[in-house]
Protein backbone atom coordinates (compact mmCIF):
# COMPACT_ATOMS: atom_id res chain seq x y z
CA UNK A 1 0.00 0.00 0.00
CA UNK A 2 1.07 3.85 -0.51
CA UNK A 3 0.83 6.46 2.32
CA UNK A 4 -3.37 6.92 1.21
CA UNK A 5 -3.85 3.10 1.80
CA UNK A 6 -4.38 2.40 -2.13
CA UNK A 7 -3.09 -0.92 -3.49
CA UNK A 8 -0.05 -0.34 -6.02
CA UNK A 9 1.56 -3.45 -6.01
CA UNK A 10 0.23 -6.23 -8.32
CA UNK A 11 1.26 -10.24 -7.74
CA UNK A 12 0.27 -12.47 -10.59
CA UNK A 13 0.38 -16.03 -11.19
CA UNK A 14 1.97 -15.80 -14.94
CA UNK A 15 1.44 -17.81 -18.07
CA UNK A 16 3.64 -18.29 -21.17
CA UNK A 17 7.56 -18.69 -21.17
CA UNK A 18 9.46 -17.63 -18.09
CA UNK A 19 12.08 -14.45 -19.03
CA UNK A 20 14.73 -16.90 -17.75
CA UNK A 21 16.20 -19.31 -20.60
CA UNK A 22 14.64 -23.10 -19.49
CA UNK A 23 18.53 -24.14 -20.32
CA UNK A 24 19.90 -22.27 -17.16
CA UNK A 25 19.58 -24.41 -14.16
CA UNK A 26 20.22 -23.77 -10.82
CA UNK A 27 18.70 -21.34 -8.65
CA UNK A 28 19.64 -17.74 -10.51
CA UNK A 29 19.53 -13.68 -9.68
CA UNK A 30 19.67 -11.30 -11.84
CA UNK A 31 18.96 -8.00 -10.35
CA UNK A 32 18.48 -3.93 -11.06
CA UNK A 33 16.74 -1.39 -10.26
CA UNK A 34 13.82 -1.84 -13.01
CA UNK A 35 13.27 -5.69 -13.54
CA UNK A 36 14.77 -8.52 -11.34
CA UNK A 37 14.53 -12.15 -11.83
CA UNK A 38 14.91 -15.01 -9.46
CA UNK A 39 15.10 -18.65 -10.31
CA UNK A 40 14.71 -21.16 -7.49
CA UNK A 41 15.26 -24.55 -9.00
CA UNK A 42 12.65 -27.37 -8.23
CA UNK A 43 10.17 -24.14 -7.38
CA UNK A 44 9.32 -20.92 -9.51
CA UNK A 45 10.56 -18.29 -11.37
CA UNK A 46 9.89 -14.79 -10.37
CA UNK A 47 9.73 -11.19 -12.14
CA UNK A 48 10.09 -8.25 -9.98
CA UNK A 49 9.45 -4.95 -12.05
CA UNK A 50 9.88 -1.53 -10.74
CA UNK A 51 9.17 -2.34 -6.83
CA UNK A 52 4.88 -2.40 -8.49
CA UNK A 53 4.83 -6.03 -9.78
CA UNK A 54 5.72 -9.60 -9.16
CA UNK A 55 4.85 -12.30 -11.95
CA UNK A 56 5.41 -16.17 -10.81
CA UNK A 57 6.40 -18.83 -13.27
CA UNK A 58 5.77 -21.93 -10.95
CA UNK A 59 7.58 -25.18 -11.50
CA UNK A 60 5.02 -28.02 -12.57
CA UNK A 61 3.97 -29.73 -9.79
CA UNK A 62 5.91 -27.40 -7.23
CA UNK A 63 3.95 -27.22 -3.85
CA UNK A 64 1.90 -23.58 -3.18
CA UNK A 65 4.06 -23.24 0.64
CA UNK A 66 6.80 -23.17 -1.03
CA UNK A 67 6.36 -21.02 -3.99
CA UNK A 68 4.86 -18.48 -0.70
CA UNK A 69 8.18 -19.19 0.88
CA UNK A 70 10.30 -17.39 -1.49
CA UNK A 71 7.31 -15.11 -2.79
CA UNK A 72 7.25 -13.44 0.54
CA UNK A 73 10.71 -13.76 0.91
CA UNK A 74 13.31 -12.91 -1.80
CA UNK A 75 11.12 -11.83 -4.07
CA UNK A 76 9.32 -9.71 -1.67
CA UNK A 77 12.52 -8.38 -0.47
CA UNK A 78 13.96 -7.44 -4.01
CA UNK A 79 10.51 -5.25 -4.21
CA UNK A 80 11.10 -3.37 -1.18
CA UNK A 81 14.15 -2.73 -2.39
CA UNK A 82 13.56 -1.05 -5.99
CA UNK A 83 11.22 1.07 -3.93
CA UNK A 84 14.07 2.54 -1.97
CA UNK A 85 12.77 0.26 1.36
CA UNK A 86 15.30 -1.52 3.54
CA UNK A 87 14.46 -5.17 4.09
CA UNK A 88 15.72 -5.46 7.23
CA UNK A 89 16.75 -9.30 8.41
CA UNK A 90 14.58 -8.60 11.95
CA UNK A 91 11.53 -9.33 13.64
CA UNK A 92 9.98 -6.55 15.50
CA UNK A 93 6.99 -5.85 18.10
CA UNK A 94 6.02 -2.23 19.27
CA UNK A 95 6.79 -0.39 22.49
CA UNK A 96 5.49 3.26 23.92
CA UNK A 97 8.24 4.62 21.97
CA UNK A 98 7.59 2.28 18.63
CA UNK A 99 8.99 -0.25 16.33
CA UNK A 100 11.75 -2.22 18.54
CA UNK A 101 13.84 -5.08 16.35
CA UNK A 102 15.79 -7.95 16.55
CA UNK A 103 17.94 -8.98 14.03
CA UNK A 104 20.15 -11.55 13.42
CA UNK A 105 21.23 -14.45 11.37
CA UNK A 106 19.55 -17.28 10.60
CA UNK A 107 18.83 -19.83 14.22
CA UNK A 108 19.91 -16.78 16.85
CA UNK A 109 16.32 -16.33 17.99
CA UNK A 110 14.44 -13.65 15.89
CA UNK A 111 11.50 -14.83 15.85
CA UNK A 112 11.39 -16.78 19.36
CA UNK A 113 11.88 -13.58 21.03
CA UNK A 114 9.83 -11.60 19.23
CA UNK A 115 7.22 -14.50 20.59
CA UNK A 116 8.38 -14.47 23.67
CA UNK A 117 7.76 -10.26 23.69
CA UNK A 118 4.64 -10.39 22.29
CA UNK A 119 3.32 -13.23 25.59
CA UNK A 120 4.25 -10.69 27.71
CA UNK A 121 1.41 -8.55 25.59
CA UNK A 122 3.76 -6.73 22.98
CA UNK A 123 1.94 -6.49 19.69
CA UNK A 124 3.97 -8.11 17.28
CA UNK A 125 5.04 -6.49 14.20
CA UNK A 126 6.71 -8.92 11.62
CA UNK A 127 8.80 -11.64 11.78
CA UNK A 128 11.78 -12.30 9.53
CA UNK A 129 11.38 -9.35 7.24
CA UNK A 130 10.89 -5.59 8.65
CA UNK A 131 10.37 -2.94 5.83
CA UNK A 132 12.30 0.25 7.07
CA UNK A 133 11.62 3.60 4.88
CA UNK A 134 12.25 7.32 6.19
CA UNK A 135 9.27 9.51 6.22
CA UNK A 136 8.97 13.18 4.71
CA UNK A 137 10.79 14.57 7.62
CA UNK A 138 13.65 11.85 7.23
CA UNK A 139 12.52 9.93 10.36
CA UNK A 140 13.33 6.35 9.85
CA UNK A 141 10.59 4.02 10.83
CA UNK A 142 8.72 0.34 9.63
CA UNK A 143 5.30 -1.11 8.45
CA UNK A 144 3.57 -4.55 9.78
CA UNK A 145 4.35 -7.58 7.56
CA UNK A 146 3.05 -10.79 7.59
CA UNK A 147 2.37 -10.56 11.21
CA UNK A 148 2.77 -14.11 11.65
CA UNK A 149 5.51 -16.27 13.65
CA UNK A 150 7.60 -19.70 12.42
CA UNK A 151 8.62 -21.15 15.41
CA UNK A 152 9.56 -24.53 16.32
CA UNK A 153 7.97 -26.68 18.45
CA UNK A 154 9.45 -25.98 21.73
CA UNK A 155 9.21 -22.35 21.72
CA UNK A 156 5.38 -22.88 20.36
CA UNK A 157 4.46 -25.18 23.82
CA UNK A 158 6.66 -22.95 26.43
CA UNK A 159 5.15 -19.58 25.31
CA UNK A 160 1.50 -21.34 24.93
CA UNK A 161 0.86 -20.64 21.27
CA UNK A 162 -1.58 -22.77 18.84
CA UNK A 163 0.04 -23.85 15.87
CA UNK A 164 -1.13 -23.61 12.77
CA UNK A 165 0.50 -25.91 9.80
CA UNK A 166 3.38 -26.76 9.16
CA UNK A 167 5.74 -23.87 7.11
CA UNK A 168 6.74 -26.63 4.69
CA UNK A 169 7.64 -30.20 3.77
CA UNK A 170 11.16 -28.98 1.97
CA UNK A 171 12.19 -25.85 3.58
CA UNK A 172 11.91 -24.93 7.62
CA UNK A 173 10.32 -28.17 7.62
CA UNK A 174 10.53 -27.96 11.63
CA UNK A 175 8.72 -25.13 12.11
CA UNK A 176 5.15 -24.24 11.87
CA UNK A 177 2.92 -21.01 11.73
CA UNK A 178 1.55 -19.22 14.59
CA UNK A 179 -0.46 -16.27 14.58
CA UNK A 180 0.81 -13.63 17.59
CA UNK A 181 -1.70 -13.02 20.58
CA UNK A 182 -1.40 -9.23 19.90
CA UNK A 183 -1.27 -7.78 16.33
CA UNK A 184 0.39 -4.59 15.57
CA UNK A 185 -1.89 -2.08 14.42
CA UNK A 186 -1.80 -1.44 10.00
CA UNK A 187 0.49 1.61 10.37
CA UNK A 188 3.94 3.02 9.71
CA UNK A 189 5.62 3.56 13.36
CA UNK A 190 8.85 5.09 14.24
CA UNK A 191 11.97 2.98 13.97
CA UNK A 192 13.19 3.12 17.81
CA UNK A 193 15.90 0.49 18.10
CA UNK A 194 17.76 -2.67 16.92
CA UNK A 195 18.94 -5.44 18.88
CA UNK A 196 21.73 -7.58 17.39
CA UNK A 197 21.40 -10.99 18.78
CA UNK A 198 24.09 -13.02 19.41
CA UNK A 199 24.62 -16.72 20.98
CA UNK A 200 27.75 -16.87 22.49
CA UNK A 201 28.95 -20.05 24.18
CA UNK A 202 31.59 -18.81 26.58
CA UNK A 203 28.60 -16.12 27.95
CA UNK A 204 27.13 -17.45 31.17
CA UNK A 205 24.54 -14.33 31.36
CA UNK A 206 22.70 -12.07 29.35
CA UNK A 207 24.57 -8.90 28.42
CA UNK A 208 22.98 -5.67 26.40
CA UNK A 209 25.65 -3.17 25.38
CA UNK A 210 25.12 0.04 22.76
CA UNK A 211 26.99 -0.18 19.45
CA UNK A 212 27.65 2.91 17.36
CA UNK A 213 29.96 4.30 14.66
CA UNK A 214 31.25 1.89 12.36
CA UNK A 215 29.92 -0.79 13.97
CA UNK A 216 26.90 0.00 14.22
CA UNK A 217 26.94 0.54 10.45
CA UNK A 218 28.19 -2.49 9.61
CA UNK A 219 25.37 -4.63 11.61
CA UNK A 220 22.89 -2.88 9.16
CA UNK A 221 24.73 -4.06 6.47
CA UNK A 222 24.95 -7.52 7.07
CA UNK A 223 21.38 -7.47 8.59
CA UNK A 224 20.16 -6.78 4.91
CA UNK A 225 17.08 -9.14 4.15
CA UNK A 226 18.57 -10.30 0.15
CA UNK A 227 21.53 -8.47 0.21
CA UNK A 228 22.57 -10.02 -3.11
CA UNK A 229 19.97 -7.33 -4.74
CA UNK A 230 22.51 -4.41 -3.59
CA UNK A 231 25.26 -6.13 -5.25
CA UNK A 232 23.44 -7.06 -8.22
CA UNK A 233 22.45 -3.87 -8.86
CA UNK A 234 25.64 -1.81 -7.90
CA UNK A 235 24.07 0.39 -4.96
CA UNK A 236 26.57 -0.74 -2.45
CA UNK A 237 27.67 3.03 -1.94
CA UNK A 238 23.84 4.21 -2.12
CA UNK A 239 23.41 1.57 0.42
CA UNK A 240 26.01 1.93 3.02
CA UNK A 241 24.79 5.64 2.77
CA UNK A 242 21.76 4.81 4.23
CA UNK A 243 22.70 2.22 6.84
CA UNK A 244 24.99 5.24 8.11
CA UNK A 245 22.07 7.78 8.13
CA UNK A 246 20.08 4.90 10.31
CA UNK A 247 22.86 3.86 12.62
CA UNK A 248 22.91 7.97 13.32
CA UNK A 249 19.34 8.09 14.35
CA UNK A 250 18.93 4.62 15.45
CA UNK A 251 19.46 3.24 18.84
CA UNK A 252 21.51 -0.22 18.49
CA UNK A 253 22.31 -2.72 20.67
CA UNK A 254 24.32 -5.89 21.12
CA UNK A 255 22.70 -8.37 23.02
CA UNK A 256 24.37 -11.94 23.94
CA UNK A 257 23.08 -14.95 25.86
CA UNK A 258 24.33 -17.94 26.93
CA UNK A 259 22.75 -21.55 24.51
CA UNK A 260 20.93 -22.12 27.74
CA UNK A 261 18.71 -19.28 27.82
CA UNK A 262 16.50 -19.14 24.59
CA UNK A 263 12.92 -18.22 26.26
CA UNK A 264 11.14 -17.90 29.38
CA UNK A 265 10.81 -15.30 32.70
CA UNK A 266 14.91 -14.83 32.76
CA UNK A 267 15.11 -13.34 28.80
CA UNK A 268 11.81 -11.96 28.74
CA UNK A 269 12.01 -9.79 32.25
CA UNK A 270 15.67 -8.95 31.33
CA UNK A 271 14.49 -7.31 28.29
CA UNK A 272 11.27 -5.83 29.21
CA UNK A 273 13.90 -4.36 31.93
CA UNK A 274 16.06 -3.12 29.47
CA UNK A 275 12.99 -1.41 27.53
CA UNK A 276 11.75 0.42 30.41
CA UNK A 277 15.24 1.56 31.66
CA UNK A 278 15.79 3.12 27.91
CA UNK A 279 11.88 4.24 27.81
CA UNK A 280 12.24 6.52 30.88
CA UNK A 281 15.76 8.39 29.96
CA UNK A 282 15.06 9.12 26.17
CA UNK A 283 12.45 11.68 24.93
CA UNK A 284 9.60 10.67 22.73
CA UNK A 285 9.69 12.09 19.27
CA UNK A 286 6.35 12.78 17.53
CA UNK A 287 5.85 10.70 14.47
CA UNK A 288 4.89 12.39 11.00
CA UNK A 289 2.89 10.40 8.42
CA UNK A 290 5.18 8.39 6.06
CA UNK A 291 5.42 8.65 2.66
Amino acid sequence: MNSRGNLDVTIELATGEPPMAKSIGGSVFQHSMECSVIRIEGVADFEIREGRQIRVWPVAGAIQKDIEIFLFGPAWATLCHQRGILPLHASAIVTGMGVTAFAGPSGVGKSTTAALLNSFGYQLVTDDILPVRLNQNSIPGAWPYLRRLKLHRQPIAELGFTPTEMVSEAFDKEKYFVYPKHAADDRWSRLERIYLLEIDPTSSRISIDRITGAEAVRALVEQTYHFKFILGSNRVRDHLSLCAYLASRIAIYRMRRPPSVTTGIELGSFICAHLREKQQHTPIQPESDAQ
